[in-house]
């Protein structure tokens, strides 16, 4: 093919991505994946969803051509992602994170604002969602925590470790995997109460409400408490300023005992900020739903923990997204 004919396709996949992304949203919103067990026609979605049939039909077939549908003898049914990810109830559900998704549009369409003021409009404000807005939110962060989860019990000996702070810590879905991996520890959740609420519930289902406590409040302001002798924070720095991270961080530093670890997982970037992909263009959605937060590099995260008082840190890889940053505080 012609490099400038390659280019062209190229561009033109980049510029009509958003066309997959809302029948994906659509899909989700009707629960097209749910009413398609068993396999059925175009007629008995449109039947259940109350919409039209030459509006269905269309859908699927775009749903088909994403591969997220098989299509034969005049049925449509779920290929095994949509099945796995796209039916509710299924192994790794992935509606609240997709819906999550979907409530950013409105807000990716100020972005050449955004870039030119270099923050959001005040009703972006992540920090603000409430409601269903707010329930998406943090149940799609259970949606694909529950696989990072696990990477992290593989990355970090946790062994020994009796009190955690899950700092931020929305459905609990780390501290849920830890205390399950390790019976001895227990762990205080810090969020916003209406946070804490949903916690509560999967923390309840979880079947570990024994060994769970819960402070609300604001985490660059309010009391932690503590002496901790772990304090995770997944996904948190990218939400606030790097002054905001550094106090953060020296406030997760005083809620410590000695010998106790912070861990810190995030997009991190590389340090000349090149790469990882998914990280640097994650930043764009902080900068269109947040006052000042953005991806930041592995050595900012050194920095910020080495103005606390940790010993000098490591960086561990956890998946193609993700990077852990992990430091000890001091024994006295």
């Amino acid at each position: 093919m012609d490099p400038l004919q390659e280019y062209s396709t190229a561009l033109s996949g980049i510029a009509n991505a958003y066309r997959k992304s809302q029948a994906l949203f659509t899909a989700v919103e009707l629960d097209v994946f749910s009413l398609l067990i068993p396999a059925a026609p175009a007629e008995h979605v449109a039947e259940k969803t109350g919409c039209s049939l030459r509006g269905v039909r269309m859908l699927l077939d775009a749903l088909v051509a994403m591969e997220l549908l098989w299509k034969g003898e005049g049925r449509y049914g779920n290929t095994p992602m949509a099945e796995a990810c796209l039916v509710k109830g299924g192994p790794a559900w992935q509606g609240d994170i997709i819906r999550h998704a979907a409530a950013n549009w409105d807000a990716w369409g100020g972005l050449a604002e955004c870039v030119r003021t270099g923050t959001c409009a005040p009703p972006a404000n992540e920090r603000e969602r409430s409601g269903p807005a707010l329930r998406n939110f943090i149940l799609g962060m259970d949606n694909i925590a529950r696989f990072s989860a696990q990477g992290v019990l593989g990355a970090v000996d946790l062994s020994g470790r009796r009190r955690m702070l899950d700092l931020a810590g929305g459905p609990a879905t780390y501290s849920i995997a830890f205390l399950r991996e390790h019976p001895a520890l227990r762990a205080t959740l810090f969020d916003r109460p209406a946070v804490i609420e949903i916690a509560k519930e999967q923390v309840g289902t979880a079947g570990l409400a024994d060994r769970f406590d819960y402070r609300a409040g604001d985490c660059l302001a309010d009391p932690l408490g503590g002496p901790y002798d772990l304090v995770f924070m997944s996904n948190i720095i990218h939400s606030f300023s790097a002054d905001e991270n550094r106090a953060l961080v020296a406030r997760a530093f005083q809620s410590l005992e000695p010998g106790g670890l912070i861990i810190i997982k995030d997009f991190l970037t590389d340090d000349d900020r090149t790469g990882p992909p998914y990280s640097l263009t994650f930043a764009l959605i902080m900068l269109v739903n947040t006052p000042a937060g953005g991806t930041y590099s592995v050595s900012e995260a050194a920095e910020w923990t080495g103005a606390a008082g940790f010993l000098p840190g490591r960086m561990i890889p956890l998946t193609a997204q993700s990077r852990l940053w992990v430091a000890e505080k001091p024994e006295d």
